[in-house]
């Protein structure tokens, strides 16, 4: 999964697209954390630009657990 996302920036950052925000929508707690420090781990060795910030959350509501 995290090569797939690592290969999404390169392809957005090669094509002049970019991303402001990044947000995690899973239900399973244990992967949410995981992916989360993932991408705080690739931020600090420059893969993802400091300013983007990076939710460990989804941005709607699950509509079949809750919040």
């Amino acid at each position: 999964m995290l090569k797939y996302l690592v290969g999404k920036f390169y392809y957005k950052n090669e094509h002049g697209l970019r991303a402001d925000k990044i947000y995690l929508h899973t239900d399973n707690v244990v992967g949410r954390e995981n992916m989360y420090h993932t991408l705080l781990s690739a931020r600090k060795r420059g893969f993802i630009d400091e300013n983007i910030k990076i939710h460990c959350n989804a941005i709607t509501e699950n509509s079949y657990f809750g919040s």
